[in-house]
């Protein structure tokens, strides 16, 4: 069963509050496995460079987003190869396998707290959600499709244009899953 604080931390997109929950259960809980690998997916996830904050998670959706404009011509696997194993490295496939079943479960949930974010991220920016160079703002509705659309694309039409779909196996669960909680009804249709 799941533990109520993976619950919590899997839903918040705030840094500062992730490692806050992350602090707390391991003052209340040492040895769990769940808290380890999760501090582990934390410390990899997040970093600071030249003054600003990293997500390697958002990087790797970034990335996989990208492979979808650039043009590989026959004889470019291994280019791809190389930008798919980027991805696995930004989202840390190595150290959760290392953790079995309990890595596995704190991979998927990073992966849905990465696409929450993603949605999040897209809801607030103002170019994102503006026509017209800025001239005028998207429906509601409109921004709810647009960002339906281009998760859809990342996490399945993608990977599957690529040959990478089996590869990046957690991924289009994870968003799936993330859609359905932010967009009920949407995806029930």
């Amino acid at each position: 069963m799941e533990a109520a604080w993976t619950f919590e931390y899997r839903r918040e997109t705030d840094r500062t509050k992730r490692a806050e929950i992350l602090k707390r259960i391991a003052a209340e809980q040492t040895g769990d496995r769940s808290a380890e690998i999760r501090q582990k997916l934390w410390d990899a996830r997040y970093d600071k460079k030249n003054g600003y904050d990293v997500d390697y998670f958002i990087r790797g959706f970034v990335t996989l987003q990208s492979l979808n404009r650039r043009v590989y011509f026959p004889g470019e696997k291994r280019r791809l190869k190389r930008e798919i194993d980027g991805i696995k490295k930004d989202w840390q496939f190595e150290l959760c396998e290392s953790y079995g079943e309990t890595g596995a479960k704190a991979l998927y949930d990073e992966l849905y707290n990465l696409v929450l974010l993603y949605m999040e991220l897209c809801r607030r920016d103002k170019t994102y959600n503006s026509i017209l160079w800025g001239m005028g703002h998207i429906s509601e509705n409109k921004q709810t499709n647009k960002i339906i659309g281009e998760i859809n694309e990342v996490a399945w039409i993608i990977p599957e244009k690529i040959g990478a779909g089996d590869e990046l196996k957690p991924f289009p669960d994870a968003a799936m899953d993330a859609l359905k909680s932010v967009y009920p009804n949407e995806m029930s249709e």
